[in-house]
């Protein structure tokens, strides 16, 4: 009896000091299990730090990182794994392990990230509107869509949420044979809960279907308009003229009467 409480008081203190040596590794996390938020392109350190000389190794996902990649440098006297440029493919699980027994994991993420939409988008009626949410982070966005304040499901058969160009769940808006009624600003919300929620927005108009007629009518309109001012203003100045060629006529027939009234005057004398 004596040997089994023994033998259940080792297993017991074996475990108590794998647990010790296991939290007694120090990590450069805001807090233990905080992960640390990698900024893109910027330089990612990470550091694990033991009271005990040791060997260091590090994982990345499972699988050991060899330092081939030039942006990847490992000092093993400050137990530091910098990473220069860093890329989104560069988040993830990392693990040091110290001397192949101890280790301690660090989650890197990235920060929700959206492309600007334009401020506008100009449609006509019977259009299809497409839109597509570009978002990067880690963990991976979820996307959801609204019109106004209002969630967007696609229970209508003309509206789809579908994976955008970069095969994001839900990264496309696709609304077909558009009305008035879809005049909207419309935004898209990526959150991955671990940096929060951003957001991009874009307006919506909806012209009529003849709004492409408008400037061509209005320009016959214009040249109508023109031709009646210039028939109008050459009647009334014609008009003038003739009555100028009258006046000038009557003079010249009062002379030939004068003329013909001078022989009667002769004859009488």
């Amino acid at each position: 009896m004596f040997g089994i409480w023994n033998a259940f008081c080792l297993i017991l203190c074996s475990s108590c000091l794998i647990f010790v040596s296991a939290n007694s590794i120090i990590t450069n996390e805001e807090y233990p299990g905080s992960g640390i938020i990698m900024d893109l392109s910027k330089t990612l350190t990470l550091q694990c730090n033991t009271s005990q000389p040791s060997t260091l190794t590090w994982y990345k996902d499972g699988v050991l990182i060899n330092a081939t990649d030039d942006r990847i440098s490992i000092f093993q006297d400050e137990n530091k794994l910098i990473v220069e440029k860093a890329e989104l493919e560069d988040a993830g699980i990392y693990v040091c392990v110290f001397n192949e027994t101890t280790n301690a994991t660090i989650q890197v993420f990235v920060k929700t990230f959206i492309e600007p939409f334009p401020k506008s988008l100009n449609l006509v009626q019977g259009d299809t509107l497409r839109l597509q949410c570009r978002a990067t982070g880690f963990p991976v966005p979820k996307i959801t869509w609204q019109k106004g304040d209002e969630i967007i499901n696609a229970t209508e058969e003309r509206i789809q949420l579908k994976p955008n160009d970069k095969n994001l769940t839900d990264g496309m808006l696709i609304i077909s044979d558009l009305d008035y009624e879809d005049r909207a600003n419309y935004v898209c919300v990526a959150d991955n809960e671990v940096t929060g929620a951003v957001n991009a927005s874009i307006v919506v108009r909806i012209k009529d279907k003849l709004a492409a007629l408008w400037p061509f009518l209005g320009i016959c309109a214009e040249v109508a308009i023109l031709c009646a001012i210039i028939f109008i203003y050459e009647k009334k100045r014609v008009k003038p003229d003739f009555d100028e060629s009258d006046t000038d006529q009557i003079p010249e027939s009062k002379n030939v009467a004068d003329k013909d009234k001078v022989p009667d005057v002769r004859q009488r004398k």
